[in-house]
């Protein structure tokens, strides 16, 4: 019967508590794009039908650095906007052209955009056959910090299994 290290043991709760942490954070953050991503398949639904990019984007305009309310960009291919319910401080806003790269090659990105210093926004970029849906809100307070506290509690578990399973592995060496 081989005796067990109090270290090894620790390391593998440490590594399985950062594993429960990333689940906790992939729970956290697919509900956080659900609205966006029905919001874009909708939008990419009627636009592919014909509807009009206007017609797909609600009226109004949300600032989303005062904001969390819904928002739709539509854009062409290359990404200039068509139509528009986003701004930050009266400018319409768009998403680097390294994300509409990425949609084309991979039909669709969910991502935290930063369109400026200080505003968060978590978007569904989705393709139509002559451009780009964005479907978007920034995430309140509450939501941001709760991601965030999961986020660093997964790094915190998984640098604490490495340090408590360096004993067992020079035991090893």
């Amino acid at each position: 019967m081989t005796k067990r290290s109090p270290a090894g043991l620790a390391a593998v709760i440490a590594l399985a508590g950062a594993g429960l942490l990333g689940l906790l954070i992939q729970a956290v953050g697919q509900p956080a794009n659900h609205p966006q991503i029905e919001v874009a398949h909708s939008a990419v639904s009627r636009l592919e039908s014909g509807d009009e990019p206007a017609a797909v984007v609600p009226g109004g305009v949300v600032d989303i650095s005062r904001s969390n309310e819904m928002f739709l960009i539509v854009t062409d291919a290359e990404g200039k906007v068509l139509a528009s319910s986003a701004s930050v401080g009266g400018a319409t806003v768009v998403p680097p052209p390294g994300v509409f790269d990425y949609v084309r090659k991979n039909g669709e990105d969910r991502v935290t955009w930063q369109p400026a210093d200080g505003v968060r926004s978590w978007i569904v970029v989705d393709s139509f056959h002559n451009g780009f849906v964005i479907a978007g809100r920034s995430p309140t307070a509450v939501e941001q910090n709760v991601y965030l506290l999961l986020l660093w509690g997964s790094f915190a578990a998984l640098g604490l299994a490495l340090v408590l399973a360096i004993p067992v592995v020079l035991r090893f060496l």
